[in-house]
């Protein structure tokens, strides 16, 4: 394994991404680990063995590579056609999970966060005096029980003190 890795004829990013590889009939997740425009490092369960095949997939992009080498859950691919490394490491720009991300950025900067159309979005204390409006509302209800008002109002707790 090390004389391979020593040979290597292009500089690896290395990166923690999810994919796919497709061989045969079948699809297996894995992750890439390192990633170069001619080969990238592998891991996951039940990889292929060398000298096949096999479509690594990543969102709408996708390449056709060969097992170079597979051992201890890794593998060693090597693309057939040279692939565009940034367009491989970049986001796959689904617009959920783009929001996720700008939240948290958000977040972690203290700024307030803002919706998709630019309006601003509620605070966490305003939501919070929301949920404990719902919780009220539910606990008040005439359909409620004493144990289903206990689980209520602890739900409601447990979301308030996080």
């Amino acid at each position: 394994m090390q004389a391979q890795r020593d040979n290597r004829s292009q500089n690896r990013s290395n990166v923690f991404l999810s994919a796919s590889l497709a061989a045969g009939d079948g699809s297996l997740p894995i992750r890439v680990r390192n990633l170069s425009a001619s080969g990238a490092l592998v891991d996951g369960t039940s990889l292929p063995s060398a000298g096949t095949m096999i479509r690594l997939v990543r969102g709408a992009l996708s390449a056709e590579a060969v097992v170079a080498w597979q051992a201890n859950g890794q593998a060693g691919i090597r693309f057939v056609r040279e692939i565009d490394v940034a367009a491989w490491v970049s986001r796959p720009g689904h617009p959920g999970q783009q929001r996720v991300d700008d939240a948290f950025a958000a977040l972690r900067q203290s700024k307030p966060l803002s919706s998709a159309r630019g309006q601003s979005l509620p605070s966490l204390g305003c939501i919070r005096t929301e949920l404990d409006a719902i919780c009220a509302r539910i606990a008040a209800s005439p359909g409620m029980t004493r144990s289903s008002m206990s689980l209520a109002s602890n739900a409601c707790w447990a979301c308030w003190r996080n």
